[in-house]
């Protein structure tokens, strides 16, 4: 009865994501009375399922008298923000002397992104890895600067970022618009590229490679962000939220032609099964943020957050070193995975489409981007 209870709860709260999912990104900051609702039901649910011992934390590491956070990933074991919260658990244990401790649930066990992002909001949850470029739908807008596109060149400049001056500004900016949470470090990850489906890929011609004229139309499956759809709609997409969780159900089912993300991901989620053309394109970074629920953040002595500022610096290096060595070998292994890279020939025009995004934002965001991008 019990567990019948859990997916009851469970499926309702889903039901109401997926409505929530149907129609256009909202730019709304406020959760709404069904939304909230659906959180609170699914973090009930989280939270009985959590005590029945399916955390994917070191929790056997973590002593009994420590006070526990309980962090919620996305994403699997093999991936570099998950890394990245393993050396920022190990990091806080050490640091606080066994008296602070991470408990990390992965694989969405917690909940997709935007179960996770209201739970942090509402503090049924303590902390998430965000994405930078998400957080201007949950009410953070300056630190989405840094998810427009075409913004870095590279992943050791947005590497550079995280560790600058203006890196700390934009963390600090997150308190500062005060949206329910705090965020306390970076989670660096490569650029976010496109991948299709076969008969995308058939669809378009069966370029050797490809062109922005090629993607035109194509439905490609997008976070549920405004940057996100903005930037895909520049790009002559049709821009398609869906919940990461779908995401290859949906791939191979031909609800959406592609998707898009770091390379790394894309082969660690086995989407190269399903969408085995990877496009070249790195129009975003995905740069995760290490959040706390302002509620559990408010809770904590100064010691402690000191404790969790100076762990979440551990958990950027493991993260980023991760990523850097994982990148290329993910390309190395394209063949043996059935991958086929298309460069793009034309990739002043796909920044190009872009420009428009940029224009929209105000003066003061103006220098903030120009301060991105001269970052060395």
């Amino acid at each position: 009865m019990k567990k019948q209870m859990i997916s009851a709860a469970l499926a309702a709260a889903m039901c109401a994501s997926l409505a929530a999912c149907g129609g256009s990104s909202s730019t709304s900051t406020a959760t709404t009375a069904a939304d909230k609702a659906a959180a609170t039901t699914a973090a009930a649910a989280q939270s009985s399922e959590a005590k029945a011992g399916e955390s994917s934390g070191a929790s056997s590491d973590i002593p009994a008298d420590a006070k526990v956070l309980k962090w919620s990933e996305v994403n699997g074991d093999d991936y570099g923000a998950t890394v990245g919260a393993r050396a920022f658990a190990k990091k806080l244990l050490e640091v606080s002397n066994g008296k602070l401790a991470i408990d990390i649930y992965t694989n969405a066990t917690l909940g997709d992104e935007k179960t996770s992002m209201q739970g942090i909001q509402m503090g049924t949850l303590d902390c998430f890895r965000g994405n930078a470029s998400s957080l201007p739908n949950y009410g953070a807008s300056k630190i989405g600067l840094t998810g427009l596109p075409y913004i870095f060149q590279g992943i050791d400049q947005a590497e550079a970022m995280s560790k600058s001056d203006i890196g700390q500004q934009l963390l600090d900016s997150v308190a500062e618009e005060d949206p329910g949470y705090v965020a306390i470090g970076w989670m660096v990850e490569g650029p976010r590229s496109l991948f299709i489906t076969d008969t995308a890929y058939k669809n378009a011609g069966s370029p050797t490679e490809f062109s922005l004229d090629k993607i035109k139309g194509m439905k490609i499956r997008v976070p549920e962000t405004d940057l996100m759809v903005n930037t895909m709609k520049g790009l002559g997409a049709s821009a398609t939220p869906i919940s990461y969780s779908e995401l290859y159900t949906s791939l191979q089912s031909g609800v959406v032609d592609g998707a898009e993300n770091n390379v790394v991901s894309y082969l660690a989620n086995s989407f190269n099964e399903v969408a085995p053309y990877f496009i070249d394109d790195g129009h975003t970074f995905g740069l995760g943020v290490d959040l706390v629920s302002k509620q559990t953040w408010d809770s904590l002595s100064e010691e402690e957050q000191g404790w969790m500022k100076e762990a979440a610096k551990a958990g950027a290096d493991a993260c980023y070193e991760f990523n850097k060595a994982q990148e290329q070998k993910a390309y190395d292994s394209f063949k043996d995975k059935g991958v086929t890279q298309l460069k793009v020939p034309d990739l002043d025009k796909w920044s190009e489409a872009c420009s428009s995004i940029y224009a929209s934002y105000s003066a003061e965001d103006q220098e903030t981007i120009k301060a991105l991008q001269a970052v060395k």
